[in-house]
């Protein structure tokens, strides 16, 4: 019985979906700093505290927000490397 190694075609998108994942939540972090913090400041410069939302709330979900993005980020590496490992393995040697 004979056996072929046969090299089956790697899709790079499985490197790349990882660290597009990863720039996606980091993206998302800076602009939910720096966007919610500054219009709540707007709100209450404006006397528009009917929708303002309290400080300690805020700050609540930004470190919730962070500690998805640890999480998300180190996740997204690990699988990243992962399928770079795999290709590194499965291509052929010259």
């Amino acid at each position: 019985m004979k056996t072929r190694a046969t090299a089956a075609k790697f899709s790079y998108a499985k490197l790349a979906a990882p660290l597009a994942l990863a720039l996606f939540i980091v993206a998302w972090y800076q602009f939910s700093v720096v966007y919610i913090q500054r219009a709540d400041d707007q709100l209450v410069a404006s006397d528009s505290l009917a929708v303002y939302v309290p400080i300690q709330q805020v700050q609540g979900y930004l470190a919730a927000l962070l500690d998805a993005t640890y999480i998300t980020v180190f996740t997204a590496l690990i699988v990243f490397a992962y399928y770079l490992v795999k290709l590194i393995r499965t291509r052929p040697r010259s």
